[in-house]
């Protein structure tokens, strides 16, 4: 091959495509930092909360394991933030959870979901109970956790929930402890 047989791989292969011009390089989209930037304030504090949660436990629960990675959650949001009404608070998380996954494809298995809003909602003061139901669907058993407030789903919706055979109680953050007879790891 000649010099000018050999392809450039700085160039594009359609001659159609936009190049750069007078030595200047494309800005790159900016359209998701600009959406960020343009939340308020607390809205993006709740966004990058959910972030590093989302991180956090996906790095937990293949380093420690979900009883440890319970245990330093329930630690974490023991300092429940005093917020006067807190009901907003509910679907603005589910609202941050979906930007993030949408955005950064973190979100996780149903449990990784479901300790995620339940941490964030615990720190701003609102309860909420983890439910685990089971199903048989084409001969497998399938598992599913949400949670639930004042006896309501929180992160999924009553439809889909009928079809899974629900525990009868709420599963605590803790169940683990009385399974295995220990205390829970720090």
């Amino acid at each position: 091959m000649t010099p000018a047989q050999v392809p450039n791989r700085y160039q594009s292969s359609r001659d159609d495509a936009p190049a750069c011009q007078n030595g200047t390089i494309p800005k790159p989209n900016l359209t998701s930092l600009r959406r960020f930037l343009s939340l308020d304030r607390a809205f993006r504090l709740l966004v990058t909360e959910t972030v590093g949660l989302s991180l956090f436990i996906a790095v937990a629960f293949r380093l420690a394991g979900v009883p440890r990675t319970q245990a330093a959650l329930r630690k974490w949001s023991g300092s429940v933030m005093a917020w006067p009404d807190a009901r907003p608070c509910i679907p603005a998380s589910l609202r941050a959870q979906k930007m993030v996954k949408r955005a950064t494809g973190l979100g996780g298995m149903c449990l990784a979901r479901s300790l995620t809003l339940w941490t964030l909602l615990r720190r701003r003061g609102i309860e909420t109970e983890l439910r685990i139901g089971y199903r048989k669907r084409d001969g497998k058993i399938e598992g599913h956790a949400w949670l639930e407030h004042d006896g309501a789903p929180v992160n999924d919706e009553a439809e889909v929930l009928r079809s899974y055979t629900v525990a009868a109680s709420p599963v605590a953050f803790d169940a683990w402890r009385s399974i295995r007879g220990q205390s829970p790891p720090d």
